[in-house]
């Protein structure tokens, strides 16, 4: 999907749409570029150009939908008219009484490792997420015109939603139920458009799956490359799932574990190896690193019974991750966006345009920027060394660089650690810098970063989609407010 950078110097504000979809899912745009930043600066290494077509390459099941332009072959034909919506599985306990099981603040469950920020109080740091959040829901859920009842977070003009969006969004309302008292109501709507939105182009388990990209109005796109998922926002759609099973039950409208169990065997089968590697685009052997999301894979190992991803998954993510710190980052301990080759013993990071179709796959960039959020919050919540051992590197490597002051952080790096663009002071990456709380929860050795990584994003909170979302749950982890299904 377009991958929304907000480039804000001075009172410009200026928007590089980078094409991003990801593994195992979704179509692929051609780049395009609407920038008002110095161009010299961004061309030395971010190419916002159309990315040349690669050479088409036979995959062992259908290509999820990537159809760059111009295609070298057209994209397979979607189904005229989206498949029906799947009715909701029917419940089959008798709902909780009360509230919300977890109501935001109430942190019943704490931590099994790491640390918090210490220049907060936990009720100052509940008063800054509540104002985030209410900013956050008041500017980006919105209606969908062709889905009654149905909602939306708003990801551009010129599409209303991604599936990525969809599932930020859900995570977010989930865990703020206790708070806001309209967090069920909001989620169903939400969970409504997902369903009602299906991958129509997925035969057999597409109905559990979300269409990757939706219209302005809502609709799903008979364009090329529509009707395919983008693994990214089906995982997250899945955990919040089975969260809101903890949260609420599975009565109502919608039996929400049956629902995220659903989605959860789907992607098994569409978007995953046998090894446990995630698949890529126009090839299987393409995996997106921020696709590694290490604790909603054990929560799914729990929903299911099914042991693949609590060991399958997690240890092949891992050995992937630690090859591209200690092969390709020895010095700073980064991963790129995506890494390919990944049917050999010797994966490599993706020379480009192989994953999103973009010029900077190889980077710690646009994608590989969530995962300290991703793996830090598994730490926290497992305490599994492994995961402590990948963001201290990455901790390391950020203090060096920052000098230990998060504004400083580049809007990106190669794997040896040179910035691709540094903005400070004219503006600040806050969908770089958000992600980083998680990271630096591991170890007491990132107290103070992580206090400056707390002031900083309390006190710097973005609307803007991508950023803002980056922000406000890394936030809620760092605050002892997230919890396991």
């Amino acid at each position: 999907m377009k991958r929304r950078i907000f480039l804000q110097t001075g009172s410009l504000s200026a928007v590089t749409a980078l094409s991003a979809c990801g593994g195992g899912g979704g179509g692929a745009d051609t780049a395009v570029a609407s920038t008002a930043v110095d161009a010299e600066a961004e061309a030395k290494r971010i190419k916002v150009t159309p990315a040349p077509t690669p050479a088409p390459t036979p995959a062992p099941a259908p290509a999820p939908g990537t159809a760059p332009s111009p295609a070298p072959t057209p994209a397979p034909t979607p189904a005229p008219t989206p498949a029906p919506t799947p009715a909701p599985t029917p419940a089959p306990s008798p709902a909780p009484a009360g509230g919300p099981n977890y109501p935001f603040g109430s942190r019943l469950v704490p931590y099994v490792a790491g640390i918090l920020p210490t220049n907060a109080s936990n009720a100052s740091m509940d008063a800054a997420i509540k104002s985030c959040y209410d900013r956050w829901k008041a500017n980006g859920i919105v209606d969908v015109p062709t889905v009654s009842g149905g909602k939306a977070l708003r990801f551009a003009s010129n599409y209303l939603t991604v599936s990525e969006a969809m599932g930020y969004a859900m995570l977010v309302v989930v865990l703020m139920a206790g708070h806001d008292a309209n967090a069920r109501s909001t989620f169903d709507a939400l969970l409504k458009t997902v369903r009602a939105r299906p991958a129509y182009s997925i035969p057999g388990v597409g109905s559990w799956l979300m269409d990757w990209r939706l219209e302005a109005n809502g609709a799903s796109s008979n364009a090329a490359g529509g009707g395919w998922n983008a693994m990214d926002g089906d995982l997250d759609i899945a955990m919040a799932l089975l969260m809101a099973d903890r949260q609420w039950g599975s009565t109502g409208a919608w039996n929400y574990k049956q629902e995220g169990i659903n989605t959860i065997n789907a992607m098994k089968s569409f978007n995953m190896k046998p090894d446990g590697t995630t698949k890529g685009l126009a090839t299987a052997d393409v995996s997106r690193t921020s696709d590694y999301m290490i604790s909603h894979f054990r929560a799914f190992a729990k929903a299911t019974g099914d042991t693949y991803w609590s060991t399958t998954v997690i240890d092949r993510c891992y050995w992937l991750i630690n090859r591209m710190q200690t092969v390709y980052s020895p010095s700073a301990g980064l991963m790129p966006d995506f890494i390919v080759q990944t049917n050999t013993s010797t994966p490599i990071p993706s020379p480009g345009n192989m994953g999103d179709f973009t010029a900077t796959e190889m980077d710690y960039f646009a994608n590989a920027q969530r995962n300290p959020w991703r793996w830090g919050t598994d730490y926290v919540v497992s305490g599994d060394a492994r995961w402590k051992a990948v963001c201290n590197k990455l901790m390391n490597f950020f203090k060096a660089d920052t000098g230990g002051d998060p504004a400083r952080t580049a809007i990106g790096y190669e794997l040896s650690g040179n910035p691709l663009q540094r903005p400070y002071p004219n503006w600040t990456p806050k969908g770089m810098i958000g992600p980083q709380l998680c990271g630096a929860m591991v170890d007491p050795a990132h107290q103070a970063y992580l206090n400056a990584l707390w002031s900083y994003n309390a006190n710097n909170f973005s609307l803007n989609y991508y950023d803002a979302e980056l922000q406000i749950l890394p936030m809620i982890v760092a605050s002892g407010n997230w919890w396991q299904p």
